[in-house]
């Protein structure tokens, strides 16, 4: 892996964090007419340390102590209390609301009869969006340097001095203290390549031309993060910055989100300027607050500089700055640079990290329609033939503007560490604990989290898998592992090999053959043999268990602009195990063995889906479009034994629903039916969960086997209110919880012909009507848990769980 990671890991377990200084700046303004406010107090809540605003309305507040809040008071306007992050340094600007004051029969007021003339220019400048966003020229294409650093921050002093980094000690030599926070840089990656843009018919492409990254084969990946969660476009009402919707100071009403302040006239480029603040109305909503200046002439951005407001509902994020400029060219409105800085920290303060992201964009060119011959993709981000092998000399040339010292160092510097023996076993130390694998040099042993699990047949399952390296292939990957369990004495094992014809679109073999334990119906976090499945189980050991022989081979292929095409080819022979019987009445000599030979297609959309890649496998970044798939699958009686003919037919969607400061609502949706006859053990199990975790697509108070359909129609959403409720409520908003409330249901329906091949067991039911089930949660508690109640809304029958359950889940969230 990485040496950043490296770093990190070992700080975060090995050091504390030393004491830091909060430091607090910032201006005060009338709320009504936002002129700015002097002589206004400004302290830390609860301690004797305060100031006051001088003649501009400015105040700097510095305290060595752990202080939470900061209290804003002058007479005649109502006092704001304000919470802070400890030990960390920041702005905040603060709009003071002018209040009521009874005395006997008089009543005294601040002069409301001055407007704050900021709030109709800021209305003008929204209407006047269409006329200067980027976005609504007709056809724009303009070359890009995006650079994108990670550097490790808030570094104890004792820390580089100490033994243990042993023969890595001189990179602590790279420590860089131009801002704030003591850093040493550690990562870097920069993409080269053009932006293209079409609005009639509506067509974008992102061309990388050049990708590379410190520590990685190749840029690709880092390219996709960017592009999918840095960009910031104030244009819009809504713009997604890290995965969730903050709501924009250009918004088409944004005087009822924001406060807006005339700050200054200037003249930018012989243009008359406005210079202008803005803080939003509420704390606690994902809005920003800065400056802006707005050309005059034409209401459109010249300049921003914005940060996340402090009250705003992130975990982990101390600080997230960015600017952006922009110039008129043949008189349309550009950007042409912006820099992001993040501040992170898993705890809040201490030890944490710095992302510089920083975008150039130059050679700007115009057009109604661009020809289709300029085109490359129909992906709106695509990669050319070798964007990852580019010389050092071919990058010197094509680029805007030469690299900064820092970041040449971080090239020097990551080439160096991974010429170090000692850089091999760290590497291999990380990439175990994170994946589960232990590397030697062409080959990885694992996963860890497989080796042992327990259930009611097995009992102690051990199992061992091999699977190659990227250091033996790139392209082909075999794998394959062995397991045995104590009780029942029987060997499984199962081997496979993915072939990676073309990773952009991609193209991917498939094959495999193995004879293990499963269990039918699960649908969870773990396979069966996962220690955790069998840790967490709350039903006792599985023991609805079954012995499956399977061999099979099949095709992935990406095409259009989110087009999969997915066809399958298999073979399976399902032995039941445990408690569970397959009694067929056409075998008299009491086998019980399910023999199928089925044929899948899958045909699956994801408009524009982004991923982070390795060699093999993938992570998808989602897709801002609903993702739909579409399968049907085929039993074939008579080939290779295969005992049934039937078909599958299923259509899924899936997505999510983004609703601004109100949250999100995920939500899932899928239609099925089976032709011709099978038996149940093949046909619809409805998806349950027995472990303790609260797993979604699951009906997380169903036991396996519970019901059975061969017609369904399957839902569930989750709304996930992102503090939209709690944030607002004294007391309970400090603690950060964030609510969910769900609903998941299925109607389906089940013939009984399909019982004449092998009857139901005993606690198996054929459902025809409907199950439902309610959640309502509470999520990032502690950063990182999720608790939620379960609730069974419709009839429950005897012989069921119970009505109500309560499960835990684990999800990072920013």
């Amino acid at each position: 892996m990485k040496l950043s990671w490296v770093i990190v890991f070992t700080c975060f377990i090995c050091v504390s964090s030393l004491a830091q200084t909060t430091t607090i700046t910032g201006r005060v303004f009338d709320g009504e007419t936002g002129e700015v406010m002097p002589f206004v107090t400004v302290s830390f809540s609860g301690t004797s340390n305060g100031t006051m605003t001088d003649n501009e309305g400015q105040y700097k507040l510095v305290s060595e102590k752990k202080v939470g809040r900061i209290s804003i008071s002058f007479v005649g306007y109502q006092t704001q209390s304000i919470s802070i992050q400890k030990q960390v340094s920041q702005k905040i600007d603060v709009a003071l609301e002018p209040k009521r004051i009874e005395l006997a029969a008089a009543i005294v007021r601040p002069d409301k009869k001055q407007k704050n003339p900021a709030k109709p220019l800021m209305q003008r400048v929204a209407d006047a969006k269409r006329k200067n966003s980027p976005a609504f020229i007709p056809g724009l294409s303009y070359k890009f340097h995006e650079r994108l650093e990670i550097d490790i921050n808030d570094i104890p002093d004792k820390l580089p001095s100490r033994r243990f980094w042993g023969e890595f000690a001189w990179v602590w030599d790279n420590l860089d203290s131009t801002e704030k926070r003591v850093n040493l840089p550690t990562f870097f990656s920069e993409a080269l390549g053009t932006f293209r843009s079409q609005r009639k018919p509506r067509r974008v492409e992102q061309r990388i031309e050049a990708a590379r990254a410190t520590w990685l084969d190749d840029g690709q990946s880092t390219s996709s993060v960017s592009s999918e969660f840095l960009k910031i476009n104030l244009y819009e009402n809504q713009l997604l910055v890290l995965d969730r919707a903050f709501t924009s100071p250009l918004h088409d009403r944004g005087n009822l989100h924001y406060r807006y302040y005339i700050l200054d006239t200037l003249s930018i480029d012989d243009r008359p300027t406005f210079h202008m603040a803005f803080v939003p109305r509420r704390r606690g909503e994902l809005t920003f607050e800065g400056e802006l200046w707005i050309d005059t002439l034409t209401l459109g951005l010249k300049k921003v500089v914005g940060k996340i407001s402090e009250g705003a509902n992130m975990n982990y994020i101390r600080s997230f700055s960015w600017t952006q400029n922009y110039e008129i060219i043949q008189g349309k409105w550009v950007l042409t640079e912006q820099n992001d800085l993040i501040d992170m920290s898993i705890s809040g303060s201490g030890l944490g990290v710095y992302g510089r992201n920083s975008l150039t964009n130059y050679d700007f060119e115009f057009s109604d329609e661009w020809p289709d011959s300029v085109w490359t993709s129909k992906r709106n981000l695509s990669f050319a033939e070798g964007s990852n092998e580019v010389l050092e000399e071919i990058w010197a040339e094509k680029r805007p503007a030469p690299l900064h010292v820092r970041e040449s160092t971080i090239y020097h510097m990551a080439d160096s560490v991974q010429s170090m023996p000692q850089y091999k076993f760290l590497r291999g130390l990380l990439y175990g604990i994170g994946t589960g694998y232990i590397i030697t040099d062409k080959l990885e042993f694992g996963a860890w989290y497989d080796a042992y699990s327990r259930n009611a047949v097995e009992g102690n399952r051990f199992c061992l898998g091999v699977q190659t390296s990227n250091e033996f292939s790139r392209i082909f990957m075999p794998s394959v592992f062995i397991a045995w369990g104590t009780e029942d004495r029987e060997w499984k094992y199962g081997a496979d090999l993915v072939w990676i014809q073309r990773k952009i679109p991609r193209i991917e073999w498939y094959a495999s053959h193995q004879r293990d334990i499963e269990q039918l119906g699960m649908m969870g976090y773990f396979d069966q043999g996962n220690v955790f499945n069998s840790a967490l189980n709350l039903e006792g050991e599985q023991d609805h268990l079954a012995l499956t022989t399977q061999s099979e081979a099949s095709l992935l292929i990406e095409s259009g602009s989110g087009l999969t095409t997915f066809i399958e080819l298999r073979h399976r022979k399902v032995d039941p195990r445990g408690s569970l019987e397959f009694p067929l009445p056409d075998n008299p000599d009491g086998t019980q063995t399910l023999t199928t030979a089925e044929s899948t297609l899958q045909l699956r959309y994801a408009h524009n889906e982004k991923f982070v890649s390795g060699a093999f496998e993938r992570v998808s970044l989602g897709s801002k479009a609903p993702v739909i798939t579409a399968t049907t699958t085929q039993g074939w009686k008579g080939i290779a034994g295969s005992q049934f003919r039937y078909g599958r037919y299923t259509l899924g969607v899936e997505g999510k629903l983004r609703m601004g400061p109100l949250g999100r609502i995920e939500w899932n949706t899928q239609g099925g039916f089976y032709s011709g006859t099978a038996p149940f053990a093949l046909m619809e199990l409805q998806p349950a969960n027995e472990t303790a975790l609260s797993i979604q697509p699951a009906f997380n108070l169903l036991r396996y086997f519970e019901f059975v359909t061969d017609r369904w129609v399957r839902g569930g959403a989750e709304w996930h209110g992102e503090g939209a409720i709690l944030n607002h409520i004294p007391f309970i908003r400090r603690a950060e919880l964030r609510e969910i409330i769900g609903v998941k249901a299925v109607f389906g329906s089940w013939n009984a012909r399909h019982e004449a091949l092998v009857p139901l067991p005993e606690n198996t039911t054929g459902l025809n009507g409907s199950y439902a089930e309610a959640v309502f949660g509470l999520e990032n508690i502690f950063s990182f848990l999720r608790v939620d109640g379960h609730l069974r809304l419709t009839k429950s029958e005897e012989g069921m769980r119970k009505n109500f359950g309560i499960r835990v889940g684990i999800a990072f969230e920013l």
